[in-house]
């Protein structure tokens, strides 16, 4: 079994009145005060795990019965799991038979500012940025002093992982900042008060607001870090994301910096994995290419969120009767849009096998599995056949051996990959003319996918739709595809329908415009008029 570094320290994230008042004793000799938690030297990294852990896990005990939100079905509303829903399900990527708690309104984009999961969405990554915020507010050099913590190698430690939890807290605004745009702004100047309200901050104020802190954290952070901790190259790769999409939150493009900052990526310590498919093994802690990962164990990480719902989600009927996933059983309900599957040359489709080490002789993202499956959705919510399946993620590894658990993955999360940096240098270069450049990337990322392989592409064949689709078939459930379909003005649009998109089988007219909501926070109210470019 892989090792992960996370030890979670629970305690400090149940108080309520003791962390505002630390005059009154704890009634339950259980719970510990803030300051008797950060007066041991061996908690601070274990009070930073919780802030990383929050990404992933959704509670105090795996995998259910002590949420960190309440009001929330702890099973679903994981972030990653959210994420999911919001950035794959809403597009031409996935579908799911389920249809509850908003399932069936963000797979046809007919959500509003009632659905359940956009709701817990937002809620999810308040509580990091709160988790964030108090870890900043215990950890300034003056309570260090205050608490006799005065050695300068355990300083330059904390100092480091002050610069982590900033890194957390901008990414979660980034969130917020390409979901819902205009949104309540806080930080750990604020002070603790259940009266405090925050303001709204814009779209603009907000995208200056990450950029800014991004640069200041990159000379913060060590240059390599343990492994599931973000480093230098991490807060490059998040301000390649954010320059890239900058004409869709301020109007105003960053190609040349997108370019730049991505570029920096590829020259630093990263490399690609040998095979695509490394990437999303129980064993992919030891993938050269994942500059950050939430880490997930099947026996010390136990939830129904993260690496679990991907693989279970996506497995069901016969499928482990020809595929060694790693897993006892599947849920059967995540299924792929045909559209996704037509970004592949016939060639490489209908892919199935049953050694775990075997790939396409063609592209190695061709995860599908057919046996029974027809390619089309024809009604909703159809069956678990209605759509070719995803192989995608396993829990075995390179060599085939199972995870620690049948039940629950081992197999990491990667939420950077240096595969994205490629993609991003080439689209941004691209979009600035710098074709031959482009191609370049375009083709490390193609040779790769095709195990070095002839996947180059020509010159002549490269153009913005080739980029989109070719970001789609790399980065597929990656949580980005949202994201690059409004970069590329086809989300809310007609000018790209897939099957369901809008409530609609693919081939019918749809709408110029959904109804598409932001979610209501502090003085906004829902505006269905607003687009694409005004956040969800």
């Amino acid at each position: 079994m892989k090792r992960i570094y996370i030890t979670l320290i629970f305690s400090i994230f149940t108080l309520s009145s003791c962390v505002n008042d630390l005059d009154t004793s704890p009634i339950d000799p259980n719970i510990v005060t803030t300051d008797q938690v950060y007066s041991n030297l061996d908690n601070y990294k274990g009070v930073l795990a919780k802030c990383y852990a929050a990404l992933c896990l959704s509670g105090q005990q795996g995998p259910t019965g002590d949420p960190d939100i309440s009001n929330f079905d702890e099973g679903y509303s994981s972030f990653i799991r959210l994420a999911f829903y919001v950035q794959i399900l809403s597009t031409d990527e996935a579908i799911m038979g389920s249809q509850t708690n908003g399932l069936r309104q963000m797979a046809t984009n007919t959500w509003d500012s009632n659905t359940a999961i956009l709701n817990g969405y937002y809620a999810r990554l308040y509580q990091i940025i709160g988790y964030t915020n108090e870890f900043l507010r215990q950890t300034t050099d003056a309570k260090l002093q205050e608490r006799g913590h005065t050695d300068a190698s355990f300083k330059q430690q904390v100092a480091y992982f002050r610069a982590e939890a900033r890194f957390l807290r901008a990414y979660s605004y980034w969130v917020l900042l390409d979901t819902f745009g205009k949104v309540p702004f806080v930080t750990d100047s604020d002070k603790l008060d259940p009266q405090f309200l925050p303001k709204q901050i814009s779209r603009t104020d907000l995208y200056s607001y990450v950029e800014n802190e991004l640069k200041e954290i990159e000379a913060a952070l060590p240059d390599t870090n343990e492994y599931g901790r973000v480093d230098k190259t991490a807060a490059d790769f998040l301000l390649s994301r954010l320059y890239l999409n900058a004409q869709v939150y301020t109007n105003s493009p960053q190609w040349d910096k997108a370019a730049e900052y991505a570029e920096k990526v590829i020259q630093s310590h990263y490399s690609l994995a040998p095979k695509y498919l490394y990437n999303f093994l129980a064993d992919n802690n030891t993938s050269p290419e994942i500059i950050w990962s939430l880490n997930l164990d099947g026996v010390q990480s136990k939830t129904y969120g993260g690496t679990t719902f991907f693989i279970l989600a996506q497995t069901g009927g016969t499928m482990l009767n020809y595929l060694n996933l790693g897993i006892a059983g599947g849920w059967g309900n995540i299924r792929l849009r045909p559209e996704f599957v037509n970004k592949f040359q016939t060639s490489d489709q209908n892919f199935v096998t049953t050694d775990p080490n075997a790939f396409s002789k063609n592209d190695s993202r061709a995860l599908f599995f057919n046996i029974g499956h027809k390619k089309e959705i024809a009604t909703l919510p159809g069956t678990f056949q209605d759509g070719y399946a995803f192989t995608k993620w396993r829990n075995v590894t390179k060599n085939g051996v199972a995870g620690s658990d049948a039940a629950y993955v081992d197999t990491d999360f990667p939420m950077f990959r240096l595969s994205e940096a490629y993609l991003t240098a080439a689209e941004a270069n691209f979009r600035s003319g710098k074709s031959s450049e482009a191609l370049n990337y375009i083709n490390v990322v193609r040779n790769r996918a095709y195990n070095n392989g002839n996947g180059a592409i020509a010159l002549s064949d490269l153009n913005l739709n080739f980029i989109l689709d070719e970001r789609s078939r790399e980065l597929s459930w990656e949580l980005v595809r949202r994201t690059d379909l409004i970069r590329f003005n086809r989300f809310t649009t007609a000018d790209y329908v897939w099957s369901w998109k809008g409530n609609a089988q693919a081939g019918k007219a749809v709408d110029s415009k959904f109804n598409i909501y932001p979610l209501p926070s502090a003085d906004i109210t829902a505006n269905p008029n607003l687009t694409q470019n005004d956040g969800f």
